[in-house]
């Protein structure tokens, strides 16, 4: 080995003419590939898209700014910029002039979350919840087979303390249900007694609790003595609502885009 080499350069440089930096003319195609990645996503991410959008511009102070965005926008995709401009209550502005056409490009799926989001609780945490006379071997058997699965059981129960269950024994919870929302987990198991659903309909951070996991579209597991809590925190039954048997583990490994369109106006 040599190690480095020094090359030797040309003598005299015969270049003619100006020496110009200039960028290619691809440099002003400002659209082309946000309407790829528009038209790429599912019906639910074009919503949340659209919605972003008004979220945004309905913070603007401005008045000339919003319709200025849309008008850009119709270069992009004419259906987003009217779904903006409705979610904004502004009327649809003139497209602006685009410097270069906006080309039309095949949709690539992998642009797209939702359609590329593996179905599996590997790695993810699924809250249980429950209370003084939980069933423990039920409590057991969900937990075991959340960790065959590669997931991560949190228990979590009114106070750290844990919990009495229904043979006598306490269990101690890894996380205060007033401090340990549903936000902080992929899916939730209520595994409740009745005397434990009864005390829960007085706490209002369990109520959120439910209400929030249902909100953000995930798998809700539930004993049948859980159903008051359910009603109480507004959970309208669907494929993502289960019992706590197989059929939640294979619920708590997706999401539920359906249940959006009648949770929230969206764009």
């Amino acid at each position: 080995m040599t190690g480095f080499t020094t090359a030797t350069g040309r003598a005299a440089r015969n270049e003619e003419g100006d020496k110009l930096r200039i960028r290619a003319e691809l440099f002003a195609d400002h659209y082309s590939q946000a309407r790829l990645y528009w038209r790429s996503l599912t019906e639910n991410e074009q919503a949340h898209t659209a919605s972003a959008f008004v979220f945004e511009l309905s913070k603007v102070a401005l008045d000339q700014v919003p319709p200025r965005m849309v008008a850009n926008l119709r270069n992009v995709d004419e259906q987003l910029a009217r779904r903006v401009a409705t979610g904004l209550g502004i009327d649809l502005p003139e497209k602006a002039k685009a410097a270069r056409a906006t080309i039309d490009m095949e949709p690539s799926p992998k642009l797209s979350i939702q359609k590329n989001m593996r179905q599996t609780i590997e790695g993810r945490s699924i809250g249980i919840l429950y209370a003084d006379g939980s069933n423990g071997q039920e409590i057991h058997k969900l937990t075991k087979a959340i960790r065959n699965a590669g997931g991560r059981p949190v228990l979590i129960a009114p106070k750290i303390g844990g919990a009495k269950l229904s043979d006598g024994k306490m269990l101690k919870a890894d996380g205060q249900l007033a401090g340990t929302p549903s936000q902080t987990v992929d899916a939730i198991a209520l595994a409740l007694s009745e005397e434990g659903a009864r005390m829960l309909l007085k706490d209002a951070a369990a109520i959120q609790f439910v209400m929030d996991a249902f909100s953000h579209l995930k798998a809700i597991g539930a004993s049948a003595a859980a159903r008051p809590l359910l009603d109480k925190a507004g959970v309208e039954l669907d494929s993502g609502v289960t019992g706590l048997d197989e059929t939640f583990l294979a619920a708590a490994a997706k999401r539920f885009w359906d249940r959006e369109v009648n949770l929230r106006p969206l764009a």
